[in-house]
């Protein structure tokens, strides 16, 4: 993490709520889950990681985000609910993204899931297939079906939040200065779900890795997750693994004093050996690996959208 532009960020301190322990609200959930296209989530890897690379100063970097911009646009399609953002940085050219749909009754209640959408490699090129278009496409199709769904007469409670955060490989920039803009604005952020790689399956018997570092993941929302897990994808559990350092965006979240959780393609001894590399490419990658992950992005916006009586 470079805290060089945040040494010292202020720390949330207002109101929070309680994190449920079990979901309860599969009437809602199951039916959204049958409208997840694993093929989009594909198809947006496929032309994201086909960007020469997503590096946070390069043309392409910009190019690609402003592309992925475009999407959220076109989903949100004008709803009255739903606002679809550049988050611009003044030290660097590629924006950051964030796309919320309002909630109903605690609209200042905010749930969000993210990703980063930079890339970085070691050699000419840095295509970032799963570090992390896998991730920054997940985000995008759960807040297609969400957006989609506005039409059918559902609304949440809270406010979603979808995020494609820049500059994620040079030290978590662009989540720190959103997630610090946030704490300074006294946003009351109740969860926060990093999805940074989600597309590798790396084990003989595939899992989603449940990231427990203290320092940066909160106990009671990644408990909520390991509940999530068996009700809403195809695994019995997830499993316990630690990256041990501000691994991934969902430590800028808690640096600020929020609850963050981050949810891994498996464990971190097996994860994908060719990231920031020119072989971090989709065909190394597993198409009904990333569904379950987007399965279990959109279950934890939704039963978290709810404010409990």
């Amino acid at each position: 993490m470079d805290i060089t532009e945040y040494p010292a960020p202020l720390k949330y301190s207002g109101p929070t709520v309680n994190i449920p322990k079990v979901p309860t609200h599969q009437a809602v959930v199951n039916p959204l889950l049958s409208k997840i296209s694993s093929a989009n989530i594909w198809e947006t890897v496929g032309w994201f990681s086909a960007y020469t690379t997503r590096y946070y100063t390069s043309t392409t970097g910009v190019q690609a985000v402003n592309a992925l911009i475009a999407e959220y646009t076109a989903y949100g399609n004008r709803h009255p609910r739903v606002e679809v953002q550049a988050f611009t940085h003044p030290t660097w050219a590629q924006p950051s993204v964030i796309a919320r749909i309002y909630g109903s009754v605690a609209p200042s209640e905010i749930v969000v899931i993210g990703g980063h959408v930079d890339s970085t490699s070691s050699g000419a090129t840095a295509p970032g297939a799963d570090d992390d278009a896998s991730g920054s496409s997940t985000v995008l199709e759960v807040f297609r079906v969400l957006a989609a769904e506005l039409n059918n007469g559902w609304v949440p409670e809270r406010t979603l939040e979808f995020h494609g955060y820049a500059a994620e490989e040079v030290g978590l920039r662009g989540s720190q200065a959103i997630a610090t803009s946030y704490a300074n604005a006294g946003e009351n952020v109740v969860g926060m779900l990093q999805l940074d790689m989600t597309g590798y399956v790396g084990t003989a018997t595939p899992t989603i890795g449940v990231v427990t570092d203290s320092q940066f993941t909160n106990i009671d929302l990644t408990a909520f997750i390991r509940a999530l897990i068996p009700e809403y994808t195809k695994f019995s559990q997830g499993t316990n693994t630690a990256c041990n350092y501000a691994c991934s965006d969902h430590a800028s979240w808690a640096r600020s004093g929020y609850p963050a959780a981050f949810a891994f393609e498996t464990i971190f001894s097996n994860s994908n050996p060719y990231i920031h590399t020119p072989n971090d490419q989709r065909t190394r990658m597993n198409q009904a690996h990333m569904l379950e992950f987007a399965n279990l992005a959109l279950s934890f916006l939704v039963e978290l959208s709810y404010v409990e009586k």
